[in-house]
C-alpha cells in the first residue's frame, strides 16, 4: 500500500510547529506538503494536494490539517491506524425494538461486514465547532465521539483527519465553499457510498486539534450557507443516484 499524507498549509510558522510536533521534515517521502501560495482556499489546496499525491503513486490518501498535532503516536503509527481503519468493518444493521428483546431478535448475528469508504479520526483539545457553537460552548468545551462504523445515515464529515483509497475519487473532492467544503463533500460521498453497500469508519486515530481560525471570520464565512446546509443533505438523499458531476448539479452545487 502506497499511502501519502496530504498536509495543506499557508502560514510558515504554523507548518514549522506542525513538523516539529510530528518530528518530520519537509522532505519526508510519506508527506505531500501543499502550500496555498495564491490564497485559493482550503478546498482547492486540499484537492491540489490529492492530485500531487496521485502523481507520486499514492493509492491511499490521508488528509491532515496543519493545526492537527500527534495524540500519543508518531506519524507512522498514525498512518498504520488509518490503514487498518480502512479495512472492512462490522456494522450494526439489526435493531432491537423492545427491551428485553422480542421474538425473532437474533441473539448474536446483528452485524454485517462492510467495505469502508473512508476512515475519519476525531480530535482532542479543541472540538470541530461551527462559529455559533464555539461562541456558545467555548472552543475547548469537551465533545463526545461515536467512534464506530456507520452506514445509511448522514453525518458531518470532517476533512481535518481523513483517509481514503483513490478508488473513491472524485467523491472525496472538496467543495469550494468556505467552512462547508468537507461537509457538503461528505453528503455527496455518503449517498454514493451507501448506494454501494459501504460504510464510514469513524474510529480512525485521534489527533490534538489546535485550531488556528478566527471565530468571527468563521461566522462571516458560515452565515451565507447555514440555511442551505439545513436541507442540502435531504436534497442529496432524495435525488436520483447519478455520477458525481450530475448529482452536484441536481442539488445546485457548482
Amino acid at each position: 500500500m502506497n499511502t501519502k499524507v496530504v498536509v495543506p498549509w499557508y502560514n510558515p510558522r504554523q507548518i514549522a510547529d506542525f513538523m516539529s510536533a510530528w518530528k518530520i521534515t519537509m522532505d519526508d517521502p510519506r508527506v505531500v506538503f501543499q502550500q496555498d501560495v495564491k490564497r485559493e482556499g482550503c478546498a482547492t489546496t486540499k484537492n491540489k494536494g490529492i492530485g500531487a499525491a496521485v502523481l507520486r503513486g499514492a493509492d491511499t490518501v490521508i488528509i491532515l490539517d496543519d493545526d492537527c498535532f500527534p495524540y500519543v503516536h508518531d506519524l507512522q503509527y498514525f498512518i498504520d491506524l488509518h490503514e487498518a481503519a480502512l479495512q472492512p468493518q462490522e456494522v450494526e444493521m439489526f435493531e432491537t425494538v423492545t427491551s428485553p428483546a422480542s421474538r425473532g431478535t437474533p441473539y448474536f448475528s446483528r452485524t454485517v461486514k462492510m467495505p469502508v469508504a473512508a476512515s475519519m479520526g476525531f480530535w482532542t483539545n479543541i472540538g470541530d465547532y461551527d462559529a455559533p457553537g464555539q461562541l456558545v460552548h467555548g472552543a475547548t468545551h469537551p465533545m463526545e465521539f461515536k467512534q464506530k462504523a456507520i452506514t445509511g445515515k448522514y453525518f458531518p464529515l470532517c476533512g481535518m483527519n481523513l483517509a481514503f483509497r483513490l478508488e473513491e475519487w472524485p467523491w472525496c473532492k472538496f467543495i469550494d465553499v468556505p467552512r462547508f467544503d468537507d461537509i457538503w463533500q461528505g453528503f455527496l460521498w455518503q449517498k454514493k457510498a451507501y448506494s454501494e453497500g459501504k460504510c464510514f469508519n469513524l474510529a480512525g486515530p485521534l489527533v490534538e486539534h489546535s485550531r488556528q481560525s478566527n471565530v468571527w471570520k468563521n461566522l462571516r464565512d458560515e452565515a451565507p450557507n447555514m440555511e442551505r446546509n439545513e436541507t442540502l443533505w435531504q436534497d442529496i438523499h432524495n435525488a436520483p443516484m447519478a455520477d458525481y458531476e450530475i448529482l452536484k448539479q441536481k442539488v445546485g452545487l457548482k
